[in-house]
């Protein structure tokens, strides 16, 4: 596994067949998934102190908050210590979320997209 200069974990599964971890064994973990180019940046998942998720930042279709377009949009789903996704929106009508994650967003060039 790769780790990039933000400390992200890139995780590779078998075919790229994969989801990223529901839970982290190291508190303030960083992981992602790339798209089968393994450049382009398909989720990323933040955990907290305890390992639980707390927000995934992705780049890929997401209909229902991208005026039902196909295309691959940058936005984020906010999860529970469940995994329960309780929101998810565009990042780019989330400036204060945009700034945050600037530096992860810049490293997958993500963030002139949002």
């Amino acid at each position: 596994n790769k780790v990039t200069s933000h400390g992200v974990k890139i995780l590779e599964g078998y075919g790229n067949n994969h989801s990223l971890p529901d839970y982290a064994h190291t508190p303030n973990s960083i992981y992602a998934k790339l798209k089968k180019d393994k450049k382009t940046l398909h989720e990323m998942r933040f955990y907290d102190e305890k390992g639980y998720p707390i927000i995934e930042i992705a780049y890929h279709p997401e209909p229902p908050i991208n005026n039902g377009s196909k295309a691959p949009v940058v936005h984020f789903h906010m999860l529970d210590e469940r995994l329960n996704r309780y929101y998810k929106d565009t990042i780019k009508n989330h400036p204060d979320i945009k700034e945050k994650y600037l530096d992860y967003l810049k490293e997958f060039d993500l963030y002139d997209k949002c």
